[in-house]
């Protein structure tokens, strides 16, 4: 039986921690990739203890030299599958000449690096989920050079499921509202799912081969309708 182990990037947020949760209980090994060692080490050790699985730290900041990531899947021989839960969150308002360089760097390049890397490794098969959001539909004033950056690799991975085999399982999960600290206390969030019934989605949508999924399921009808209002309407919004 060939071994395979879950790679999580961007392993400290409780998204990607409820993750590792599901596939520990399932009995994968995990490489816990992300820039805090002390929080990584944390959840490793109690990962590792309370599944008895294998728990590897890998400490990477997306925002500088990434060798040592890509080599990982160059060198090694294990099969290993990807959730991408990493990237960088700026408000337009709040945008400056390097924090918008950090941005495209880390929700760009590093995250395009990080799959075609992934792709390319030799293996029997290939699992990835990304976690994108509702901001990549349209443009909004709030966000749009995050929600550009999130439509970015929205492309590329749809490119990528147009010429894959049935080898090939890339999921990407546009996300709503999500119970996090980015989101408590924020104005104008109607409902925020908790992060554990997102990790279930995206471990359901991958293991179901669905390419891409909304969570939670309703923004799917909500970015419907705003994709489709006439542009005087939308600006109106100011969402």
């Amino acid at each position: 039986m060939t071994t395979r182990r879950w790679m999580i990037l961007g392993a400290s947020s409780i998204i990607a921690e409820e993750f590792a949760k599901l596939a520990a209980s399932a009995g994968h090994s995990l490489i816990l990739v992300g820039r805090n060692s002390n929080q990584l080490g944390i959840i490793a050790a109690d990962l590792a203890l309370r599944y008895a699985i294998q728990c590897e730290v890998l400490v990477i900041d997306f925002s500088q030299e990434l060798n040592e990531i890509l080599a990982y899947f160059h060198n090694n021989s294990e099969e290993i599958d990807v959730f991408i839960a990493f990237s960088s969150i700026v408000e337009n308002l709040s945008l400056t000449p390097e924090n918008i360089e950090t941005l495209i760097q880390i929700n760009g390049l590093a995250t395009v690096q990080i799959i075609n890397a992934y792709i390319h490794k030799v293996q029997s098969q290939h699992r990835l989920i990304f976690l994108s959001s509702v901001a990549a539909c349209r443009g909004r004033a709030k966000n749009s050079l995050y929600g550009g950056s999130k439509a970015l690799i929205e492309k590329y991975l749809q490119g990528l499921q147009q010429a894959a085999d049935e080898t090939m399982h890339l999921t990407i999960a546009r996300l709503g509202f999500i119970d996090t600290a980015q989101t408590f206390g924020v104005s104008g969030i109607f409902y925020a799912s908790p992060p554990k019934a997102c990790a279930k989605a995206c471990w359901r949508a991958s293991y179901a081969g669905k390419r891409l999924i909304y969570h939670p399921f309703f923004w799917r009808f909500i970015m419907g309708l705003i994709n489709r209002l006439p542009f005087f309407v939308y600006r109106k919004m100011r969402l």
